[in-house]
């Protein structure tokens, strides 16, 4: 029986979405621009795509030696439960997403050109994410190195600021 050919995360690359525009300095212009790729060419459908291309705006970014990065959103009814609450599934592709886009201002040619795959995920609940709640999602790269970086991430209501969730994410 014939071994099925190897497909490596480098085949991808190509992919509008997959790699961050490392010629572009600022780093909000840097995490639009990987947003509006998944705009130009939609590859899938789901929550990810309508994420990405409707739901989740850039507020603002800083670039080396503190990396930040802090998005906008409602919480709309699709990423909410039967209670009105934000499924615990789609705040933690929320905070996926988010936390890929904040090494954006790191990246490089030769060094985290792309977000990369989640290995850890921790995602705490603080109180019920009402469907309808305008959300504020701050990212911050506590350390990174070769092939692992280590994050903290929390989204809070827009309007309060009250804390909703907090994560601490392991990646790469």
């Amino acid at each position: 029986m014939k071994k099925p050919e190897k497909f490596y995360t480098k085949d991808y690359m190509s992919r509008p979405g997959m790699s961050f525009a490392v010629d572009i300095e600022d780093p909000v212009e840097r995490i639009q621009e990987f947003m509006n790729g998944y705009k130009r060419e939609p590859v899938a459908e789901g929550f990810e795509e309508s994420l990405m291309t409707n739901d989740l705006a850039i507020v603002g970014a800083t670039g080396p030696p503190h990396v930040t990065a802090v998005f906008e959103m409602e919480m709309t009814p699709k990423y909410g439960s039967r209670m009105g609450n934000a499924q615990g599934a789609a705040i933690s592709l929320i905070h996926d997403m988010c936390t890929t886009m904040a090494m954006a201002p790191l990246a490089r040619e030769d060094f985290w050109h792309f977000g990369g795959v989640s290995r850890v995920l921790s995602v705490t609940y603080l109180r019920p994410t009402k469907t309808g709640t305008r959300v504020v999602v701050e990212c911050e790269v506590l350390q990174v190195g070769k092939r692992f970086g280590v994050y903290r991430h929390s989204s809070a209501r827009a309007t309060s600021r009250h804390l909703l969730e907090q994560r601490r994410f392991e990646g790469r």
